[in-house]
């Protein structure tokens, strides 16, 4: 997949890209990209496990870079979990927040999904604490569908049963 936007390129990331991925998390202190590992910035193995993990041939999902020129500055995904619905997740690196960058790419995302991919429901899942988040989302064309009580993860231990959990926002947009 691949998405022109003028000054800003989206593509399905594959393994090959792994020291994009180590040169983009390098200024992370919080979680990179999706999922609970690793905080802050990438390893070349932390890549390397992200990219297997996000490989749109092994598993229903894939990782979709923003390319800038060369240089990776944010990355969203989608992640299926029915026939014509999926959840959209979406990172930009800490130096290039509040430019935009998610905006343009959350939205072309989107229309590709159903335009392209015939997805009927992307969906955001957003901490009710995340101001930027929920800003984004209503920005981006999305409803507030639910809020699902202590739902989401802190990731604060690795134990479910010792960590802390938080309601979560359910934004969609749908065709």
């Amino acid at each position: 997949m691949e998405l022109d936007l003028g000054d800003l390129r989206l593509r399905t990331l594959t393994g090959k890209d792994e020291a994009l991925l180590v040169e983009a998390t390098r200024a992370e202190s919080g979680r990179a990209l999706w999922g609970p590992h690793p905080s802050g910035p990438y390893s070349i193995e932390d890549a390397r496990s992200a990219l297997r993990a996000w490989d749109p041939r092994r598993h229903p999902q894939v990782s979709v870079g923003v390319l800038q020129g060369g240089r990776l500055v944010g990355a969203v995904g989608l992640m299926l979990d029915g026939p014509h619905s999926a959840e959209l997740a979406y990172w930009v690196r800490p130096e290039h927040r509040r430019r935009g960058i998610a905006l343009r790419a959350i939205q072309a995302l989107t229309d590709w999904s159903h335009t392209t991919a015939d997805l009927t429901r992307v969906w955001l899942e957003i901490n009710p604490d995340n101001a930027p988040s929920l800003a984004l989302a209503e920005r981006a064309g999305y409803i507030l569908e639910q809020r699902l009580p202590r739902h989401c993860r802190s990731w604060t231990s690795d134990d479910p049963d010792r960590d802390t959990w938080h309601d979560c926002l359910i934004w969609t947009h749908t065709t």
